[in-house]
């Protein structure tokens, strides 16, 4: 195989690939960034099984073939200077990557043996910009587990219609809500899925915060992406997806607090509290918050004003999981609904921002007392 192509085109094309590549693969001999060049095309992708990659770029090609290269082509690439960068592949599969002065050689693999990425058609599309998809992702994916013992919680279960998208994710202890605006202009479209958090992670990687949409194509066991060059293809996860409002209790006091003061003041906590069940001790009461934790590295009290509704009332929580839900809301101020009996925490926007009340929801469990 041998072809020329410039350098910044192909630098574009392969590292996205590389994102998908560097993920586990199901299998070993789908590891790797797969090289096809043919008919004045530079075809590169990544699948294995789970998920997968496809996008091309236009090359000079002298000889067709295919290999598999390793994920060391990427920075190999980067490094080189701009201008044209010329690939020629022996018997032996080692790779002669040049451009200028600069003159690699790297093995690869044969490209035989790689499977072909499926060709699925979607029965259902929606379209949404990157910047609100990677903000919604972005503000859910915290709450996902990674229990292989509870695979469906894996996943993120999205909702869309004509009117909203909504992601909501639970892992058990936490329960992150997201919803928001939906442009589409079906006002048929009423669709559900669910995307596996690890392939949630690499479109966050894959996706800039620009205004331009990224097309979503859903079929029977797959979710497609088309944004610029690239298409993407992640396998769904099958199964029945716990509904969230079920586990979001009743509220015994209400109270409304400042946002970055509360995270704050939780950071401090984890300063001596570094334990994943430890926990920090809030206690509500006369429009104060008292936050306070002991353990082995010392103790902390600390106390914020804030505007109660109902009885004092006291729990525990690990900070760390506040805090993920806490930086996960938009508003400075946020109404925090507290239910005893280790029934839980609810955080949403506060009161007077009703028109923003459906926008997150964020439920925390509370750490058992000893």
């Amino acid at each position: 195989m041998i072809f020329t192509v410039d350098k910044s085109a192909f630098e574009k094309a392969v590292t996205p690939v590389s994102i998908i590549a560097s993920s586990k693969a199901a299998e070993s001999s789908m590891g790797g960034i797969f090289l096809e060049a043919k008919g004045g095309i530079l075809t590169l992708y990544c699948y294995d099984i789970e998920k997968g990659i496809k996008t091309t770029v236009e090359a000079d090609i002298e000889k067709e073939g295919k290999i598999i290269a390793d994920n060391q082509i990427v920075p190999i690439i980067h490094s080189l200077p701009d201008g044209d960068v010329r690939v020629t592949v022996d018997d032996n599969y080692i790779m002669r990557i040049t451009s200028g002065d600069a003159d690699f050689q790297i093995l690869g693999r044969s490209g035989d043996s790689y499977p072909a990425m499926p060709e699925v058609k979607g029965y259902s599309s929606f379209r949404l910009s990157r910047r609100q998809f990677k903000n919604m992702i972005s503000k859910t994916i915290f709450a996902v587990s990674n229990d292989d013992t509870k695979p469906i919680l894996k996943g993120s279960l999205f909702s869309v219609n004509s009117e909203n998208i909504t992601i909501s994710a639970i892992d058990g202890f936490r329960v992150a809500v997201r919803s928001e605006q939906s442009e589409s202009e079906n006002s048929e479209l009423d669709i559900r899925f669910i995307m596996p958090g690890r392939a949630q992670q690499n479109l966050l990687r894959l996706m800039d915060d620009s205004d331009e949409d990224i097309i979503c194509e859903l079929s029977n066991k797959h979710i497609i992406f088309t944004l610029d060059n690239l298409f993407i293809l992640i396998r769904l996860l099958e199964g029945d997806f716990p509904d969230y409002t079920k586990y979001v209790p009743q509220p015994d006091s209400t109270a409304v607090v400042d946002r970055v003061s509360l995270i704050a003041s939780l950071e401090r906590v984890a300063l001596i509290n570094d334990k994943l069940k430890a926990s920090a001790r809030l206690q509500f009461a006369n429009d104060q918050l008292k936050i306070s934790c002991e353990t082995d590295k010392g103790k902390i009290n600390d106390l914020l004003p804030v505007y109660m509704e109902g009885d004092p009332i006291e729990v525990n929580f690990n900070q760390n999981y506040l805090i993920d839900a806490l930086k996960a809301c938009d508003n400075d101020k946020v109404l925090m609904r507290i239910a005893s009996k280790g029934r839980g925490l609810v955080i949403v926007p506060r009161d007077e921002d009703k028109k923003d009340e459906a926008s997150y929801l964020q439920l925390v469990m509370p750490v058992r007392s000893r």
